[in-house]
């Protein structure tokens, strides 16, 4: 199919009732729509846009009040939230290597705020004019090798960094507080330990001098006399104590209260001295008996 059609030649002034049959003719190509071949913006870009540009997200990231930029509010929302959902990643730092890679400037280094001329609200058309810089051929010095990436992504860098200082500081903190806890539980145990110790020794005291005073049968009627004894006691100082005491014929109220507080502490003194020698008898006898096994 031939696409060349014969296109007659027309000039200023002339009228198509002065041209003739024998007037040349001149062969004319179609020409191709403008903007058919054009590629479009990336698709890091337009998802860029289309995340900034959505209203249900104006808390984590959104325009500027001017439209020519665009600022994260939210970096952590951002990161855990957002940047999955359109770039199937968590990583910030990656983002903005993105944006420097793009021509995007940082606009304030108090917050998270990028700029660029093709990136303007409501102008998703001049995504295309936004061009990925191109690696250089040759090796630039140190310094021009450097400096568009201290533009943006040193921020980034610092950022990263800041948030892995943080994280640091959060586990050595909880660090020590798990070596205090390991601390204090190893002090409980050896101390519980000590007790349990202790417990078995007087468990086995306890069971040595049982066996040997069933074996005995003098020391059990030596504890049932002193019981008996000790009970005796006892009846003979309660009824000591209930006696009226006589009062002479010249006695005045505060000597009956004297008489009175002499016998209270005579009373005292005669049961501490027995409780005394009784404790003092079985702790001698049980040391005779331990002392035998």
């Amino acid at each position: 199919m031939n696409y060349l059609y014969p296109v007659k030649e027309e000039f200023p002034g002339s009228s198509a009732s002065q041209s003739g049959p024998g007037d040349p003719v001149v062969m004319i190509p179609p020409q191709p729509m403008e903007g058919l071949n054009d590629t479009g913006p990336p698709p890091f870009l337009t998802k860029t846009f289309d995340m900034v540009d959505d209203p249900s997200t104006n808390r984590i990231v959104s325009w500027s009040r001017g439209g020519g930029s665009f600022v994260v509010w939210d970096p952590h929302t951002f990161v855990m939230n957002l940047l999955p959902r359109y770039f199937k990643h968590n990583n910030f730092s990656s983002f903005v290597r993105q944006l420097n890679t793009y021509g995007f400037r940082k606009v304030d280094p108090d917050r998270w705020e990028f700029a660029n001329e093709g990136f303007v609200r409501g102008q998703k058309h001049l995504l295309k004019n936004i061009k990925r810089r191109k690696t250089p051929s040759q090796p630039l010095p140190a310094q021009q090798a450097l400096g568009p990436c201290v533009e943006v992504g040193r921020f980034g860098l610092d950022g990263e960094i800041d948030r892995l200082r943080r994280d640091k500081q959060v586990l050595m903190m909880e660090l020590v507080k798990l070596r205090q806890q390991q601390q204090n539980t190893r002090a409980y145990l050896q101390a519980m330990e000590q007790r349990l110790q202790g417990t078995e020794r007087k468990q086995q005291q306890m069971m040595a001098f049982l066996a040997r005073a069933m074996q005995n049968p003098a020391f059990m009627q030596q504890l049932v006399q002193q019981k008996d004894k000790r009970k005796e006691l006892e009846e003979a100082m309660t009824k000591k104590r209930r006696r009226p005491i006589d009062q002479g014929p010249s006695g005045v109220g505060g000597g009956k209260s004297s008489l009175k507080g002499k016998g209270t502490n005579l009373i005292k003194c005669c049961r501490h001295c027995l409780d005394r020698n009784c404790a003092s008898f079985y702790d001698d006898l049980s040391q005779d008996l331990l002392r035998s096994c």
